[in-house]
């Protein structure tokens, strides 16, 4: 059954296709044109008039897409420097966490770690987060310029950083790196300490270790104390449920095969079904297999995550305003990667002035802030609405009833004091 998809694109096609033979008859009849086609070979005005329709045609059918597509190359290192001052306030703001949890610092609303995370969200509406500072934005275009900054580019190994307030995965990574690492279960998560971090802790003199070897975790840990109590006393009042299985398939899983399997499962790309096959019906299925098996891996090598990396950086390199230089490099796609990051700082570094100077202008006057999304101008009034923040970032519901059980259950007051 055609879908609507393929309804609106056929009418599209057809729309299309009458403007053209309209455009033909138009320069075939017009008198306007005669003049400029005579002389020419009546086949070659034929052949031009083809060409010139079809030409234009496309021309009007892509074009505004193109527009729009070119429109964003030239925006889109302001976006991507947009998102990137917001760095700043991450590190501020997970300073800001490092104390609470110590205890050394109350702050408004907050009063369990998830909110961190929650704000980190939200982190251009932060209210009681200080504004950016000059001295702090000179510090960040120093570091992005720097070779500590390496999420730059499309590097294979080096991705712009997400997890900017995840304090319990960043102390699990620390810790790896210690004497006698715990031993990790397969659930645990953990992350790096952002490279944006161990600069900004360098350049302010940070003491050795910080954070996790300077501050305590007093807050997190007590939270967790409550809730692994008021758990384990529910489990134990309220045994969970029998296990009943769903009787409907996972969407995932395949039906084993019978003799009668519906004949419309797919078979074509299957490496397994492949080679079973061939052994079932082939009278020499051994060279075949192992043809294919060699074909597959020439395959992977053009294909590798490296490879795909270069092409994109190539495109870019396509895409700068002038040529650029790449160094020798023992791996011509590595070569290739770094000119790519290279360029993409320097036009960070260019465009973050402008920005910082957009972002300072609204603080003065009063302007909200946009969020820092890289996949919209960050200028733009009409991206996501912040209704929900106030809402979003306050105590989580069943955080709430899991720390005051637990406390209750521990004997002490049913508050956050602790």
């Amino acid at each position: 059954m055609a879908t609507n998809y393929h309804l609106n694109a056929a009418e599209e096609a057809e729309r299309f296709a009458r403007q053209q033979r309209d455009f033909e008859h138009e320069l075939r009849t017009d008198p306007r044109y005669q003049p400029y086609l005579a002389g020419y070979e009546p086949a070659s005005v034929e052949a031009f008039i083809k060409h010139y329709a079809a030409h234009k045609v496309k021309c009007l059918r892509t074009g505004p897409g193109m527009v729009k597509f070119r429109f964003h190359q030239v925006i889109e290192y302001q976006e991507s420097a947009y998102e990137r001052l917001f760095d700043i306030q991450q590190k501020k703001l997970f300073d800001l966490q490092v104390r609470w949890r110590a205890g050394e610092i109350a702050l408004p609303g907050v009063l369990v770690g998830e909110q961190f995370n929650r704000w980190s969200r939200y982190i251009h509406a932060c209210p009681w987060l200080p504004p950016i500072t000059p001295a702090e934005f000179e510090l960040y275009c120093e570091y992005l310029a720097s070779p500590a900054c390496r999420d730059v580019g499309d590097h294979p190994d080096h991705r712009r950083f997400d997890n900017w307030q995840e304090y319990d995965w960043m102390r699990a990574g620390w810790r790896q790196q210690q004497p006698h690492p715990p031993t990790l279960e397969a659930h645990d998560d953990y992350c790096a300490y952002p490279d944006w971090y161990a600069y900004y802790d360098a350049r302010l003199g940070a003491p050795a270790g910080y954070p996790f070897a300077t501050h305590p975790n007093h807050k997190g840990e007590r939270q967790e104390y409550y809730e692994d109590l008021y758990f384990a006393d529910k489990h134990t009042r309220e045994p969970p449920a029998p296990y009943v299985p769903d009787p409907r398939p996972s969407y995932y899983d395949h039906a084993p095969e019978t003799a009668d399997s519906a004949p419309d499962e797919y078979i074509e790309q299957d490496p397994a079904r492949f080679e079973a096959f061939a052994r079932a019906f082939e009278p020499d299925p051994e060279p075949l297999i192992a043809y294919r098996r060699a074909w597959l891996r020439l395959q992977g090598s053009h294909h590798s995550h490296y490879t795909e990396r270069a092409d994109t950086s190539r495109e870019n390199l396509w895409a700068a305003p002038n040529p650029w230089p790449v160094a020798a490099h023992a791996d011509w796609r590595l070569g290739i990667v770094a000119a790519a990051q290279e360029l993409d700082r320097t036009r960070l570094l260019a465009a973050l002035p402008a920005v910082f100077d957009d972002y300072q202008f609204r603080l003065a006057t009063g302007l909200a802030l946009a969020a820092p999304d890289a996949y919209r101008a960050y200028h733009d009034a009409n991206g996501p609405e912040d209704d929900d923040m106030e809402e979003y970032c306050a105590t989580p519901t069943y955080l709430t009833t899991a720390i005051l059980g637990g406390r209750e259950l521990a004997g002490e007051p049913r508050d956050f004091n602790y």
